[in-house]
């Protein structure tokens, strides 16, 4: 294992690290952080390509037990890499991955089985809100997860950190237009399902969906552009009590697709192309 000692926080090969509280240069240099040795664990088990690691120096023997041999290691002292990340650090393992390629919705790229779901969002804009939502999604098994305009990035630390590493598992796909990547799916056989709170949307307790289905999920504050929830096939809603109005959007994901998981009708018929 390259293992390297460094003390001079200077060196270019700690910039990935550098100032992570106020900077995110990984999302433009093709890189990413994850931080802590869970997260770390599930970064190596996930197969993605890892850049390098960075450890407090006291892990060092624990480290070079279980850590790639073909990765560099820098091994900087504990006090020294909280100064160098820009905060308080105490979980002691940081790697550095090398981001994925979002894959583009195209009729080649999705070709949904009988129990297909996947998940859009659009202007998700708070990190713990979409590492929760990952998060639901891996525990039901969706693993397709459409990013719309305006979201967060969602190889951002905190959202990392908050899905638990679930974000590894995820296909993300990149969607600039949701309308389009909505039609194309539609010409696949998934029907699009928008979350609103409009008069046309169905309670979600008598909701049945009959195949693949991809739910849309809107912006923390003003929900989805009317554009969007016109192109999508259905919209639903969560009924609720007590005067209450509305719910976190992480919290209303994970009600949502664990009610569609659950409501769709074994024997709805399915078009040929659909693989068995």
């Amino acid at each position: 294992m390259p293992i390297h000692r460094l003390t001079d926080l200077a060196s270019d090969r700690l910039d990935p690290y550098r100032n992570l509280r106020t900077t995110n240069l990984t999302r433009h240099s093709g890189r990413f952080i994850a931080e802590s040795k869970p997260l770390v664990q599930r970064l190596i088990a996930s197969g993605m390509d890892v850049d390098s690691f960075l450890i407090d120096e006291k892990y060092l023997d624990e480290a070079v037990s279980w850590l790639p041999r073909d990765v560099d290691l820098f091994v900087v002292p504990g006090e020294q890499v909280s100064e160098l990340i820009g905060f308080s650090f105490h979980r002691g393992y940081l790697a550095c991955g090398i981001r994925p390629l979002f894959l583009q919705v195209s009729k080649e790229s999705l070709r949904p089985t009988r129990d297909w779901m996947g998940v859009m969002l659009v202007g998700v804009q708070d990190p713990e809100n979409m590492g929760s939502i990952f998060r639901s999604c891996a525990a039901l098994g969706i693993s397709d997860v459409f990013i719309g305009p305006e979201c967060v990035d969602p190889f951002a630390r905190r959202v990392l950190r908050v899905s638990m590493g679930n974000a590894f598992k995820l296909q993300l796909y990149e969607v600039p237009e949701p309308v389009a990547a909505i039609e194309i799916c539609t010409e696949s056989g998934i029907e699009s399902v928008a979350a609103c709170l409009t008069d046309a949307s169905e309670e979600l307790s008598r909701f049945r969906r009959s195949g693949p289905t991809m739910l849309i999920l809107g912006n923390e504050a003003h929900g989805l552009p009317t554009m969007v929830q016109n192109a999508a096939g259905r919209c639903v809603r969560i009924e609720m009590e007590l005067g209450t109005d509305s719910l976190n959007v992480s919290v209303a994901a994970g009600i949502i697709l664990h009610s569609l998981r659950r409501s769709g009708d074994p024997d709805f018929g399915f078009d040929a192309n659909f693989r068995k």
